[in-house]
């Protein structure tokens, strides 16, 4: 079956395959004595190739100050290999932009490709001396093949749902054909006489460890199935994506940590209306991109977190001498009636913090728990109860919060919580779910049940929105949380940082 589809995608005039023009310029590419002049005169022969190729030399993803107002300037920025690259992945895709679909969701796929080589792209501007423009068309055409076979097999993909994983493409296609679309698209650009090295990062680009990775191509393939993971996760159902994964995995093959993963999450989100405007393609609405970016932060940045937490494991067996010998000073950072810390630990560790996620720039969330109406235990059950009250109340706000966070008495029946890495998203969710949680806690006092509940207040000290003094951050989580008390008890209010 493998050879009839081979035969097919070659004689096949439903599936194109790249125009003359882009075809030319290829070949100047190629050709050791060609110079910008000799390839600005080729592309001009296709008006809109050239406007986009114009478009992208003056975009945001150059960043040059000074415009390019013709071809050859816009050249010049974008290079030789560059423009080639580019030009062959918006000839492809204007070829395919007036086809009907068969199996495959055609603009699903180019949203997929569009947005996996952008993702590609970015991670490759995180290693010294890599081509970002040739992983780019790269990821572009990764999947080349999918659109091939449907062309010419129309009923191939038929009993795959349209919105399937793309991984499930690769397993159905192995089954059938002994092959994925990764080796078949690889073997389709041969065939068109596209550079090996394209060719080669697209064959390994599902399977990027088996390459050596001494080697400009094996790093573009790591590149390109890195965005194509990461671009698995914006399309994906929110709350289905696994950020732990793709840290993981950019650490393997490029040797990156996991705030480093964040922050092309940031920069791939905030391409998205360039990219747009340049391949006229919608690609993520604001929302969902605005979602995302905050998933991938908090995750990612809280999994690094988390790794110290791991370190601090592996020294299980000094950990009860070292408590002991701790215990003297802990007992003076710890509140008596609640066990939580107290203002002498909070005070300096929120200013370490707050140091901590300025320089990082990354999240830091400030939550100030207020228990309503808690002066009627006093005065029916006594101060006794009322502590034991307290005590119980801390217990259960301490089981919602995480490993990494730290939970203090400020003073009398409030409350703080310090979230490190946790953007305003998260932590609001945090904070409702611990507003339910204290609600549904219940108190014995003697022969009887109380409960109780708090009105919170949330600050977060951001990146995009930065409190110049952690003292602005507690000071506004206070009045948030005085607020809530207003607004009638029992609910969440986040400052808004426009309101400073």
């Amino acid at each position: 079956m493998l050879g009839q589809l081979k035969s097919k995608l070659k004689a096949s005039v439903n599936f194109p395959s790249p125009p003359a023009v882009a075809q030319q310029i290829i070949a100047l590419a190629r050709d050791p004595h060609a110079d910008i002049s000799q390839v600005a005169a080729a592309i001009s022969r296709d008006p809109a190739l050239a406007a986009k190729l114009l478009r992208v030399a003056n975009s945001a993803l150059y960043s040059r100050q000074r415009k390019s107002t013709n071809l050859r300037q816009a050249l010049i920025v974008l290079g030789l290999q560059g423009a080639t690259t580019l030009a062959l992945g918006f000839s492809l895709l204007g070829s395919y932009r007036s086809l009907k679909s068969n199996g495959v969701d055609y603009d699903r796929h180019w949203r997929r490709a569009i947005l996996s080589a952008s993702a590609a792209r970015c991670f490759g501007a995180l290693q010294t001396e890599t081509a970002v423009d040739d992983i780019f068309v790269a990821a572009l055409l990764q999947d080349i093949a999918i659109l091939g076979v449907d062309r010419v097999a129309p009923n191939f993909y038929g009993e795959l749902p349209r919105d399937v994983p793309h991984q499930d493409y690769s397993t159905y296609e192995m089954e059938r054909l002994g092959i994925d679309h990764a080796g078949l698209g690889a073997w389709l650009l041969e065939y068109w006489k596209l550079p090996e090295p394209l060719c080669r990062a697209v064959a390994w680009s599902h399977e990027p460890p088996a390459a050596d990775s001494s080697t400009a191509t094996a790093m573009a393939a790591r590149c390109v199935a890195l965005g194509s993971e990461c671009v698995e996760l914006l399309l994906v159902p929110e709350g289905a994506a696994d950020f732990a994964s793709l840290a993981e995995h950019a650490s393997e093959w490029l040797g990156v940590d996991a705030a480093a993963v964040a922050e092309v999450t940031g920069k791939i989100v905030a391409e998205i209306p360039e990219i747009e405007r340049l391949f006229d393609l919608p690609l993520l609405q604001p929302e969902a991109a605005t979602a995302i970016l905050d998933q991938a932060r908090d995750l990612l940045i809280l999994r690094n977190l988390q790794s110290l937490d791991q370190l601090e494991s592996l020294r299980g067996t000094n950990h009860k001498l070292e408590a002991r010998t701790a215990a003297p000073q802990d007992e003076c950072q710890r509140d008596s009636v609640t066990g939580l810390y107290n203002r002498g630990y909070l005070d300096p560790m929120l200013r370490r913090e707050f140091q901590a996620a300025t320089s990082g720039r990354w999240p830091l969330s400030l939550v100030l728990v207020d228990l309503d109406r808690f002066k009627a235990i006093n005065d029916v059950h006594g101060h006794e109860a009322g502590d034991s009250v307290l005590l119980t109340t801390a217990k259960s706000i301490a089981s919602v919060a995480r490993d990494t966070d730290c939970v203090a008495r400020y003073g009398g029946t409030q409350f703080v919580i310090v979230l490190p890495g946790l953007a305003r998203r998260g932590a609001e969710i945090f904070c409702e779910r611990l507003i339910a949680h204290v609600r549904g806690t219940l108190h014995s006092i003697s022969s009887t049940t109380v409960a109780v509940t708090a009105s919170v207040g949330l600050a977060t000290h951001a990146p995009e929105r930065p409190f110049e003094r952690v003292s602005h951050l507690i000071n506004a989580a206070e009045r948030s949380a005085a607020l809530a008390k207003r607004s009638g008890h029992e609910r969440l209010v986040a400052h808004s940082q426009a309101t400073k």
